[in-house]
């Protein structure tokens, strides 16, 4: 056997099984345990937050511009599994000031020393063909799928640091980026916060552009746009939250991982939009329109968990007399959520997590 066949056996039936196993108790774990994980987040955050302000009462840091948590590789293979966490300022790498702290991702990054510990065991089996260096190239080229955990909790997490005192007093550029991803390398963004508040025109510039437009991880937030019409863009990762939108229409949009918390969103209209990950709390949403819009994962295949690991969030939201007809949201958390009156299919009624009592205030319909 030559060594691409035997990589290639190697790979198809020991590493990818053990791979899609490894994902799975990975998302077991993340959703049994995430209150515990976010307050882990958050302090990690919080010991970050502090070194910043200690750096910059001492004139070592300007404002800051970026917030980085990087997944080192070396420390999967070292086996003391962290993530640096680095600030920068608005010139991200191109000004690097030393301020840096760790967030320890055992949780996470230890199921991938456990696969290298696996394949590593198994590769014997080759008579010295495959080398210790092929299997962890091997392991390590699947870093995204154990990283998307971190990920998705850090955009939970967020919420909760943006309270924080600590992050009120440190200095910040005029926007802000917290992202989540490689050293220095391909990262997402998780949160942005704008300094400067953008003009309701221009906001009502970027909502209205063609059909087909990227317009993501913008920020909306606490602005008064009522009876804005969108129409098919995508708006993943934008922040709405607390603004007025009354009475306004999202068709088609690509909406994951949207923030409406806390937003007024009377009779406004969702219908045939992605809300996979949407984030509904606390909302004014009476009379919005959910027809046809989607809220299950749309991953690429079944070891991608984003979006979808979140949910649709509408706790504590007001959906009174809000149309669920023909709406696959069938996950979605509506714990202490305002149903009075909400309209869904009559067929659909085991397929939501729904309390007794919300169930008597629903209308149920038919066909």
């Amino acid at each position: 056997m030559k060594k691409e066949e035997a990589l290639q056996h190697l790979h198809d039936n020991t590493f990818r099984p053990a791979l899609a196993e490894s994902v799975a108790a990975l998302e077991r774990y993340f959703q049994q345990n995430k209150d515990q994980l976010v307050q882990e987040f958050v302090e990690s955050f919080r010991q970050m937050l502090q070194h910043i302000d200690f750096m910059q009462n001492n004139q070592e840091l300007p404002p800051v511009g970026f917030i980085h948590y990087s997944l080192l590789r070396t420390t999967v293979l070292d086996g003391t599994h962290t993530f640096l966490i680095e600030a920068y300022t608005d010139q991200w790498y191109w000004e690097p000031v030393e301020c840096y702290a760790r967030y320890d991702a055992a949780w996470t990054l230890q199921e991938v020393s456990t696969l290298i510990s696996l394949l590593d065991e198994r590769r014997k089996m080759y008579m010295g063909i495959i080398h210790a260096a092929d299997v962890e190239y091997m392991v390590l080229k699947e870093m995204e799928l154990f990283c998307q955990f971190v990920t998705a909790l850090s955009r939970v997490a967020i919420q909760e640091v943006i309270k924080l005192p600590e992050y009120q007093q440190i200095r910040k550029a005029d926007r802000l980026y917290i992202r989540v991803g490689e050293f220095k390398d391909i990262s997402e963004v998780v949160y942005v916060e704008e300094r400067i508040k953008r003009e309701e025109k221009e906001s009502r510039s970027l909502l209205g552009q063609p059909k087909g437009t990227f317009c993501t991880h913008e920020t909306f937030a606490h602005m008064d746009l009522p009876r804005s019409n969108v129409d098919a863009l995508d708006l993943r990762y934008c922040d709405f939250s607390g603004s007025n939108l009354t009475d306004s229409q999202f068709h088609e949009c690509v909406l994951f991982g949207t923030r409406w918390v806390k937003s007024k969103l009377q009779r406004t209209d969702f219908s045939h939009s992605l809300l996979c990950d949407a984030d509904f709390r606390h909302a004014d949403l009476s009379g919005a329109i959910f027809s046809y819009a989607e809220g299950q994962g749309v991953s690429a295949d079944e070891l991608h968990r984003v979006p979808g690991l979140l949910g649709v969030q509408f706790a504590y939201a007001d959906l009174e007399g809000a149309d669920f007809r023909h709406s696959r949201l069938y996950h979605a958390n509506f714990h202490g959520a305002n149903m009075r009156n909400a309209v869904f299919f009559e067929k659909d009624r085991e397929r939501f997590a729904l309390s007794e009592g919300q169930i008597q205030q629903i209308e149920w319909k038919t066909e």
